[in-house]
């Protein structure tokens, strides 16, 4: 039997006053999820940052496109199998090909899952509103990234 342990590392945007803040809140949201459940997760401190932070909003930004690349790439693979359009949706058998499609429409509105890269804890969305840019603008204080890294043992026999 061979052991290894997955990591996933994964940004979330929180409000939250300080690093301490952000980490209750996380944890509480992967102690109640049903989507997501990690054995152990570490909160990355040197890499977490407040929205005073100039290095903020790109990572946010950078998050949010890792996600859109995910969705490309599900969108590709199933290009590849001959889901051009659409219309090519209604002939789709329950199997592989649904289970992309499963994984991709929960990127797309709102459900964490294990290909999340960042998730937005303040609105549960993998996406930040406008709404939310003005809110971080406005108080940068209230608000931080959250990185961290999760982890789930595996066995092959």
């Amino acid at each position: 039997m061979t052991d290894f342990h997955s990591i996933a590392s994964l940004l979330f945007l929180v409000e939250a006053e300080n690093f301490q803040s952000g980490c209750e809140k996380v944890s509480f949201f992967l102690e109640k999820s049903a989507l997501v459940n990690y054995e152990q997760i570490h909160f990355e401190k040197e890499i977490s940052l407040p929205a005073t932070d100039d290095r903020f909003l790109p990572r946010m930004e950078n998050g949010m496109k890792r996600n859109r690349q995910t969705i490309r790439s599900f969108i590709d693979e199933l290009r590849t199998i001959g889901y051009d359009t659409l219309d090519d949706l209604s002939r789709m058998q329950q199997g592989y090909e649904s289970k992309i499609l499963h994984i991709m429409v929960h990127l797309l509105d709102g459900f964490i899952g294990i290909d999340s890269s960042f998730y937005n804890l303040v609105e549960d969305s993998h996406q930040v509103s406008n709404r939310v840019f003005s809110r971080i603008a406005k108080k940068p204080e209230n608000f931080w990234l959250m990185e961290i890294k999760a982890e789930n043992p595996w066995s092959l026999i």
